[in-house]
C-alpha cells in the first residue's frame, strides 16, 4: 500500500483505490478474503458494462470504497474517480520514410525474441505483419479461423498472408467457442467481462508457447486510428491507447504461457505518424485510407475491397451451447450472494430471450452477468467465498 499513484507502474496490472484510506492497492487478495467480495454490487458492474470500456470515465466501483485504476488511468482527487487522458500526439511532416522508421524502432525493442501476431484476417492485423515483412523481420502467426461461410474473405486473407511467417497456427473457432470452458477461468481478483472469452485465448496462448513466441503483437486500436474521425489540433485527439490494450487475458492467459500481448497500434511513434497523416480527415469506417496508404504491403484483396466481418453466429452458438453450465453459474451466484438478478426467475428471463435477434443491449446484460458469476465462481474455487 502507498498513498502516491506512481507516475508509471506496471501497465499489465490494475491498481485500486482506497478513497477512505487514500491509499493504493496493488493487490486485493486479503480484503476479498476477508470478505469484501460480499460488499460487490453485480447490478453496477453490468451497466458499467453497458456503459462500455470508452466510457469507463464513467463507471461507479462495484465496492463502495475501492475504485480500480486500469492501466493508463489517472486518479482525480477531487472527485474520487479515475479518468482516461486523452493521447495529445506530436506533430511533424510524416511520410512512408517515417511510418517505417516508426515501426522499426518499435519492432527493435524486441531484437531477440519471438514475434507473433494474431492472424483474423482482417486488415488491421494484415498491416502489421506486411510490416513485418516488409522489414524483413521474422515472425510467427496465432489465430482463430472458421469454415463457416460468413468467415469465408478472413479465412482467405489469412490464407494468403500464412506464407509470409516462419510458422502459423490457426485454430478452429468452433472448438473454442465464445463462453465456453467458463468453469476452467483462472480465479481473478476483479469481475471482468473478457473472461467470457478465455476459451479462444487460452488456445492462442497455448500454441504461442509451443512454437516459443514470446511477443503476440496484436491489431487492436486499428479501428481508432484508421476509422475515427481526425482533428487538426493534437490536443483534440480522441485517442485513448491505454484502452487499446488488454490486461485482463495479458495478466491472466498470457503472462502464465510466458507471452506477452502487446498491442502495435498503441505505439506512440506510429501514432504521431498516422495523426500527422490522417490529420483533419473525417471518419472512415471502410478505411479506405488505410488501405490505399499501405497498398505496397498488403494483399490487393485489402486494397481493392472492403468487406464486414461478422461472427454472430459463433457468439450465438457458444450461448447456446453455454446455457446448461451458465445456469450452474447464476445458481451458484445467487447461493453466495442472494442477489435477485440471479435468481431462477430472473435467469430463466434473461435467458428465454430470442437469442438469434442481434439486440447489443440484451448480449451485453447477459455477457455481463456470467463474467460477474465466473469471478464468483473462481473465488469459492479456492475458499474465498462460501
Amino acid at each position: 500500500m502507498n498513498k502516491e499513484l506512481p507516475a508509471k507502474f506496471d501497465r499489465l496490472h490494475t491498481l485500486y483505490y482506497s478513497s477512505s484510506s487514500d491509499e493504493f492497492h496493488s493487490s486485493i487478495w486479503s480484503l476479498l478474503q476477508s470478505g469484501l467480495w460480499k460488499a460487490t454490487d453485480p447490478f453496477q458492474f453490468e451497466q458499467n458494462n453497458l456503459l462500455g470500456v470508452l466510457k469507463r470515465n464513467e463507471w461507479k466501483p462495484i465496492f463502495a470504497d475501492l475504485i480500480p485504476i486500469y492501466p493508463g488511468m489517472e486518479l482525480n482527487r477531487t472527485t474520487q474517480t479515475a479518468f482516461d487522458p486523452t493521447y495529445i500526439p506530436s506533430v511533424f511532416h510524416a511520410d512512408w520514410d517515417t511510418v517505417v522508421a516508426a515501426a522499426a524502432s518499435f519492432f527493435q525493442a524486441f531484437e531477440g525474441k519471438k514475434i507473433g501476431v494474431q492472424l483474423s484476417g482482417g486488415l488491421d492485423s494484415s498491416i502489421i505483419i506486411g510490416l513485418l515483412n516488409y522489414l524483413k523481420i521474422p515472425f510467427y502467426l496465432v489465430g482463430m479461423t472458421t469454415n463457416r461461410y460468413e468467415f469465408r474473405t478472413e479465412r482467405y486473407i489469412q490464407e494468403l498472408l500464412i506464407p509470409l511467417a516462419k510458422e502459423a497456427v490457426l485454430l478452429d473457432y468452433d472448438e473454442y467457442l465464445p463462453l465456453s470452458n467458463l468453469l476452467d477461468v483462472p480465479v481473478h481478483q476483479y469481475p471482468e467481462l473478457l473472461s467470457i472469452n478465455y476459451s479462444s485465448e487460452n488456445a492462442m496462448a497455448l500454441a504461442c508457447q509451443k512454437l516459443g513466441v514470446e511477443i503476440l503483437l496484436t491489431g487492436d486500436g486499428g479501428d481508432n486510428l484508421f476509422a475515427e474521425e481526425i482533428p487538426m489540433k493534437p490536443e483534440q485527439c480522441p485517442w485513448l491507447p491505454q484502452v487499446f490494450s488488454d490486461p485482463w487475458p495479458a495478466e491472466y492467459i498470457y503472462q502464465p504461457r510466458g507471452v506477452s500481448l502487446v498491442p502495435f497500434f498503441a505505439d506512440e511513434g506510429f501514432m504521431d505518424c498516422i495523426f500527422n497523416l490522417r490529420r483533419g480527415k473525417g471518419e472512415d469506417n471502410s478505411k479506405w485510407w488505410a488501405r490505399k496508404y499501405f497498398e505496397r504491403i498488403l494483399p490487393r484483396e485489402l486494397v481493392n475491397y472492403k468487406y464486414c466481418a461478422d461472427f454472430w453466429g459463433l457468439y450465438v452458438s457458444g450461448m447456446q451451447e453455454a446455457i446448461p453450465t451458465i445456469k450452474v453459474l447464476f445458481d451458484q451466484a445467487f447461493e453466495l450472494t442472494g442477489n435477485k438478478i440471479f435468481s431462477s426467475s430472473s435467469t430463466t428471463s434473461l435467458l428465454g430471450q430470442d437469442m438469434l435477434d442481434p439486440k447489443k443491449e440484451m448480449y451485453q446484460t447477459i455477457e455481463a452477468r456470467i463474467a460477474f458469476a465466473v469471478w464468483l465462481h473462481g473465488l469459492k474455487k479456492t475458499g474465498i467465498a462460501s
